[in-house]
């Protein structure tokens, strides 16, 4: 389609790859430029990001057209990126939250996810009491991974509640696996639980800890992980 400008008379093509960065806007809801460049290598079939230069252009372009939203804050990853209302129809996130950072955490992990060929989707709200909501799940060919990002260290009660929650839904078959992506220190946290409790060391074989994140809650690498295997080719367990 073609989005026409009237402040100044230019035309903004808007293409079927830009319209599935606005379908992944709207499930990430907000994410930085480092993310931008590993969805849109991935929309080009490829396992790396495009540049970002390329990046930069892209978040330009759909600004212009009014379908996303930018704002430099200062922090590492590059500008904060969003869609807009008319990109997602959903409003402006709030950039100050102190859940921002963990929701462009969660964007980083999605937009590795893609390149290795899954799709993302928000998890649903559990419909029963000690149920858990885990920060996105990622689909592959008869391949369903929980995936939660740990930022920050829970107490152990926490994680005995939602390792219980996260064995019932294997025990159903709502998903293969469980992995844990995070800083050294929630690493650290999660492997202690897993080897402290009854429930995490039943959950030991089909939950994995992988730390990607910096304190600061960027992803580390600009590579993809060895561990994240290709979607077509998942079914370690």
């Amino acid at each position: 389609m073609v989005r026409t400008l009237d402040t100044d008379e230019r035309n903004v093509w808007v293409m079927a790859r830009d319209e599935q960065m606005m379908t992944w806007f709207q499930i990430v809801r907000i994410a930085n430029v480092q993310s931008v460049r590993w969805v849109l290598g991935a929309l080009n079939s490829q396992q790396s990001p495009v540049s970002v230069r390329r990046a930069q252009a892209w978040c330009a372009r759909m600004e212009t057209a009014g379908l996303v939203g930018r704002a430099q804050l200062g922090g590492a990853g590059g500008s904060l990126v969003w869609g807009t209302y008319a990109g997602t129809g959903l409003g402006k996130p709030s950039l100050y939250r102190q859940t921002t950072r963990h929701e462009v955490a969660v964007s980083a992990a999605s937009a590795r996810y893609a390149a290795a060929g899954y799709a993302w989707q928000r998890d649903e709200k559990p419909s029963y009491a000690g149920g858990h909501q885990a920060d996105g799940v990622a689909l592959g060919p008869g391949w369903v991974e929980l995936i939660e990002v740990e930022l920050t260290p829970k107490r152990m009660p926490r994680y005995v509640a939602i390792f219980q929650a996260f064995r019932r839904r294997l025990d159903l078959g709502d998903a293969n696996s469980i992995t844990y992506l995070c800083n050294t220190e929630s690493a650290r946290a999660v492997r202690e639980a897993l080897t402290s409790i009854p429930v995490g060391r039943a959950l030991a074989d089909r939950l994995a800890v992988h730390e990607v994140y910096d304190q600061a809650g960027q992803w580390i690498s600009d590579a993809l992980p060895g561990w994240l295997n290709s979607a077509a080719s998942r079914g370690r367990w």
